[in-house]
């Protein structure tokens, strides 16, 4: 985006981020003034809820996949991640680091250099996504060096000049937060004991920009793309409302499958700087509809002073606009948990009228 385009963006997501994080602060403000129904949620918010974690945070980028295409996909080398982290009340922090040894494949898929920071907020009534990336270096998973006619040393193509950053919060509220329970699967400071499910609904805004030394679209597959998937550089808008619907089964009390679909479209705004097949760039900015959609399912086994589970958050952003309607992009991560819950002040939580786990 010009000067003038990204002052437009930057004031959008500075107005609208407080209008969706106070949803969630307000929650929060709450939050101890009601309960769970304690037949179908026991709630360890009120004593410290201690994990180790392996995790991979993501993104992607989708250009084409119709009318007999094989799509073009473009991906980071993702790192894994082990950590520690820590739930107590509304405040919850992890801190995670890449092992020496276990992230060696640049040989494969080349060197990827990021900035990926992912929140979660989860309250009673409230489940909260925040995330802000800027990933350089990407491979194509989809096509090999030969279909492209690329020589490189990698075993996969590689584009160490694509560079792109995102920014975005996405929020959702609970409606039938008596009984049901988004904290159990995501944040383990909940224990979800029946089957339970519940309406969801919120808004998004996002903000993705994207640069690279020539088009997205390879040379070799110029032709089978839409000119709008030429891109060289762009910003992208996007805001909206969401609704869905996310149900939490439970088997003799203790296993758990948890799965969630959101879905929501808006308005989008868009300046792009497109690379034609003839070598001339077009500079254009267009509004239109754009879609939104979230499918984090999680599951996992439940004692009253531990867990092991298993969670997926995904968000994908994509155009309803014709040139660019076959394009779309995602974040997201996978994460391995195992928790222990310990009491914190066993005695003076028990005059506040707080349950620590049963014996």
């Amino acid at each position: 985006m010009g000067s003038i385009g990204r002052s437009i963006a930057w004031r959008a997501l500075a107005s609208a981020f407080p209008a969706l994080l106070s949803m969630s602060a307000s929650a929060q403000r709450t939050a101890g003034k009601d309960h769970f129904d304690s037949l179908y949620v026991r709630d360890y918010s009120h004593i410290l809820t201690a994990r180790l974690y392996a995790s991979t945070k993501y993104n992607k980028m989708r250009l084409g996949g119709f009318r007999h295409v094989k799509a073009l996909i473009y991906r980071p080398n993702n790192k894994i991640n082990f950590g520690v982290g820590a739930s107590y009340r509304s405040l919850t922090l992890n801190i995670g680091v890449g092992i020496p040894g276990v992230n060696k494949d640049q040989d494969k898929r080349g060197e990827t250099r990021y900035l990926d920071a992912q929140a979660n907020i989860y309250t009673k009534r409230w489940a909260t996504n925040l995330f802000l990336q800027r990933f350089s270096g990407y491979y194509i998973s989809s096509y090999t060096k030969e279909e492209l006619g690329w020589k490189q040393s990698t075993v996969y193509p590689t584009r160490p000049d694509l560079t792109q950053f995102n920014i975005g919060a996405s929020t959702v509220h609970v409606f039938n937060n008596k009984r049901f329970s988004y904290r159990a699967a995501f944040n383990q400071d909940a224990w979800q004991r029946r089957s339970q499910g519940s309406i969801l609904a919120g808004g998004y805004i996002t903000y993705f920009h994207l640069r690279a030394d020539s088009s997205t679209v390879p040379t070799q597959l110029a032709a089978q793309f839409d000119d709008g998937l030429h891109l060289r550089r762009g910003g992208f808008l996007d805001l909206g409302p969401n609704a869905g619907y996310a149900y939490t089964l439970v088997i003799r009390e203790h296993l758990f499958l948890t799965g969630s679909v959101v879905v929501g479209g808006g308005l989008s705004l868009q300046r792009a700087t497109t690379a034609g097949q003839v070598g001339r760039e077009e500079l254009k900015t267009v509004a239109g509809l754009g879609w939104h959609g979230q499918s984090p399912p999680g599951g996992g086994y439940n004692f009253a002073r531990h867990y092991i589970g298993l969670s997926f958050n995904q968000e994908n952003i994509g155009y309803l606009i014709d040139d660019r309607s076959n394009f779309y992009w995602s974040v997201g991560n996978i994460r391995l948990n195992f928790v222990k819950r310990f009491e914190v002040q066993p005695k003076l939580q028990g005059r506040r009228g707080g349950t620590g786990p049963p014996r």
